[in-house]
């Protein structure tokens, strides 16, 4: 499509990102304590403990993978728009990059319900017969289908690729700051290492960045690139306050000594006093 259609479109669509990245951070937590109350129900102390208490409160059981479903689904909206955004800055970018968007969280949300769906199965079975050991208990859920497992991993690949590909080319042509780059890169990561308990918390924290930036609510206003359709810088603070500030000088006094900017070079002080020395020259 055109610069003009890009924008338009991204303008329709701003709201309903932003809200879908509001919704991911809402499902999110919502998710995590539901998760959490079941666990903690019965405070189990090993997988035995925890299949008894997942098959004594398995509807919220349910509702919590229902839930975080849900987040994956509504992340899949967020990063589309900003992977669409991006193309619309980088044509020369393959147009189905912007499916990893999709991919990603939709593999995760039916691997994530088909899992919990077969723990809740694992732990009728546990509780229905035989003994409710610890050894029991971690044999039934080793015997859990691969499929759950391989659309997981499919899932985590495709979504840590979009979330790094995204960010830093987003980064590159103007879409987003250095620093929302860099770490939407790092949630990218966390995906594959899930290390200080995975992406979940510094997630949430870009999301509701990333949403108050498809608003255009952004402090000190968002890159040239989200006006003009087309890959540009996002302006550091300095250039900004530098900008601030010469709108902001009074009119040049033509006696006052010449001052140089960022942008003339040493020359330009000299030429501009020339004329000047030349004058007094000639009124002695």
């Amino acid at each position: 499509m055109s610069t003009q259609e890009q924008l338009e479109w991204e303008a329709r669509w701003a709201k309903p990102a932003a809200i879908a990245a509001f919704a991911t951070v809402l499902a999110l937590i919502a998710g995590t304590a539901v998760r959490q109350a079941v666990a903690l129900a019965d405070r189990p102390d090993d997988e035995a403990e925890f299949l008894t208490a997942i098959q004594d409160n398995g509807g919220a059981f349910i509702a919590s993978s229902a839930i975080q479903a849900l987040s994956f689904l509504t992340l899949a909206g967020a990063l589309y728009y900003l992977a669409r955004a991006l193309v619309g800055r980088r044509p020369e970018l393959p147009g189905g990059i912007v499916w990893l968007a999709v991919l990603g969280p939709v593999l995760l949300a039916v691997a994530g319900v088909l899992s919990d769906l077969d723990r809740l199965d694992i732990a009728d079975q546990f509780v229905a017969s035989g003994p409710q050991g610890e050894q029991r208990a971690e044999d039934l859920l080793d015997d859990r289908g691969v499929l759950a497992v391989a659309l997981g991993f499919a899932g985590t690949l495709a979504l840590a690729l979009a979330f790094v590909f995204y960010c830093i080319n987003a980064m590159r042509v103007g879409l987003l700051t250095r620093f929302m780059g860099i770490v939407g890169a790092i949630i990218g990561g966390l995906y594959v290492l899930p290390i200080l308990s995975g992406p979940l918390v510094i997630e949430m924290f870009w999301l509701v960045a990333l949403g108050v930036l498809f608003l255009g609510r952004w402090p000190g206003g968002r890159g040239a690139a989200w006006e003009t359709g087309e890959a540009g810088e996002w302006p550091s603070a300095t250039a900004r306050r530098r900008r601030e500030l010469a709108a902001e000088a009074p009119p040049g006094d033509d006696d006052r000594e010449p001052q140089l900017t960022p942008d003339s070079e040493p020359g330009d002080a000299d030429e501009d006093a020339a004329p000047r020395r030349s004058s007094r020259k000639r009124r002695r």
